[in-house]
């Protein structure tokens, strides 16, 4: 059987289920830096790349049932990447949830306002919590916040439903600076409304120093996992540094739950849609068994004690010193940890949280987020500004500065990665099968996707499954209005 890569995906976009093939969208894989990629020549992993240039190569299958390395088609043109478009004079607000980006994107607008006398932008950061809650409010009755982000899913959606989209499909850097693939999340009815930055992975990171001098082998099954958890606290090291206190990172695990829980995509997405929508509940057996895995992972002491206290300020500082071995987010955690310990650059790893014994239908889990929009309630020449440096940051190099300060894969054409050791280590995730984070698959986040993360932290901090099950499940019949 051949070996098989990333394959394309499905993805829910206002009720409708669209294509999504990530591919092409991180950095170059060990696999793919050694001799031997000669476009036409024999390769034997389908979806490896050599990486996200427009001379970068795929393995791919042909008609002939063989697989061979072909030129890769990144953007959704052939032509070669544009240069940025110039500015007119004005200031306008950049609104995110990413605090710890201040420092590289303000020397990245720095360099733009050196280009483009006149203009000023202002960041306006919030964290990730609060922009979840807060944002939509604020920037809705806020014209000058001419660019802003938001995350894949429910909050894409609310922001479109409140015309706050500009429609940029026009402009020649989203066809020709942007891998193709990364821009089905901020895509609707074949229009464009933002430029998904950042290609993430949503797995675990591990501390591949701290494997190695223990001799422990990375879990590759569940009863492996649970295993491992038991071995590690035996040394008084934490398992799992799961902040289960901070809502948006204790979820990043979900994903993971989720992605092996059916037979196949089709059956996944059906069943989150019914619970989103009110026509199941929590208490239905294909999410008790999810819920039940949680309750696992806390009895065989993967995770902290008293975990529902525990923070996402604790949990990477925990991985930083040496304290746990794994930090179950994602490789947007990464900057984090170096910071908080510059030794720890090149220590970590990634690896599948995989929560079956037999063979999983995929090995673990891709995003496509930090969608940055243009205002479309901004005046005519902030949009301009907005969308100005929005095409600036769609140049390889100021990606490039971005990727390699911030430890995040990027989507943008022509990047590499060579200078951030991180982001190369955590690189092999993406020859493995990978679901593009069913997380995001629930649309209505306050009414249903936060309660029900909630229920499911509260039964991994030792919560009875039934009892938590069943009243979330009223909470949400309620909110639903069911």
């Amino acid at each position: 059987m051949k070996a098989k890569g990333i394959t394309p995906f499905s993805a829910r976009r206002f009720g409708a289920v669209v294509a999504v093939a990530f591919a092409l969208v991180a950095t170059t894989l060990p696999s793919a830096t050694a001799s031997g990629e000669v476009f036409g020549k024999a390769c034997s992993t389908e979806g490896i790349s050599t990486g996200q240039s427009t001379t970068s190569l795929i393995c791919t299958m042909g008609s002939n049932g063989k697989l061979t390395w072909t030129r890769v088609r990144l953007g959704s043109s052939s032509a070669k990447p544009v240069a940025a478009l110039k500015a007119q004079p004005g200031t306008i607000e950049f609104h995110h949830w990413r605090p710890e980006d201040k420092v590289v994107l303000q020397s990245i607008i720095d360099k733009f306002e050196a280009l483009n006398p006149g203009v000023h932008i202002n960041q306006v950061i919030m964290n990730s919590v609060d922009y979840t809650n807060l944002a939509y409010a604020k920037i809705s009755v806020n014209k000058k916040a001419a660019l802003f982000v938001t995350s894949r899913g429910g909050q894409f959606d609310q922001f479109m439903a409140g015309g706050l989209m500009k429609d940029i499909s026009s402009n020649r850097y989203i066809s020709q600076n942007v891998i193709s693939s990364a821009l089905t999340p901020a895509t609707v009815a074949g229009r464009v409304y933002g430029v998904p930055y950042q290609s993430l992975f949503n797995n675990p990171l591990y501390n591949s120093e701290m494997f190695a001098k223990n001799g422990w082998t990375v879990p590759t099954t569940w009863s492996q996992t649970l295993a491992f958890c038991k071995t590690a606290k035996a040394k008084g090291i934490i398992p799992f540094a799961w902040p289960a206190a901070t809502r948006g990172n204790a979820g990043q695990i979900m994903n993971s739950f989720l992605m092996n829980s059916a037979p196949d995509l089709a059956t996944l997405t059906s069943r989150i849609a019914a619970i989103d929508t009110g026509k199941a509940d929590l208490t239905s057996d294909w999410f008790v068994d999810i819920a039940k895995k949680y309750k696992a992972m806390n009895d065989a002491g993967c995770f902290p004690d008293n975990v529902t206290g525990y923070n996402d300020t604790v949990a990477p500082a925990d991985f930083a010193s040496g304290k746990a071995a794994i930090y179950p987010t994602g490789t947007f955690g990464m900057s984090t940890v170096t910071k908080l310990n510059p030794s720890m650059v090149g220590k970590m790893k990634m690896m599948g949280l995989i929560t079956v014994d037999t063979k999983p239908l995929y090995q673990g889990i891709t995003n496509n987020t930090f969608i940055l929009s243009v205002n479309a309630k901004s005046t005519t020449r902030d949009q301009s500004i907005a969308n100005a440096f929005l095409s600036f940051l769609a140049t390889a190099p100021i990606a490039q500065e971005y990727a390699v300060g911030t430890s995040q894969h990027v989507s943008i054409i022509n990047v590499n990665y060579a200078a951030n050791v991180d982001l190369l280590n955590t690189s092999d995730i993406m020859g493995k099968k990978l679901l593009l984070a069913p997380r995001f698959l629930f649309v209505n986040v306050g009414t249903v996707r936060n309660p029900l993360e909630d229920a499911l932290i509260a039964i991994g901090g030792g919560a009875d499954i039934t009892k938590t099950l069943t009243d979330t499940s009223k909470t949400i019949k309620q909110s639903l209005g069911a």
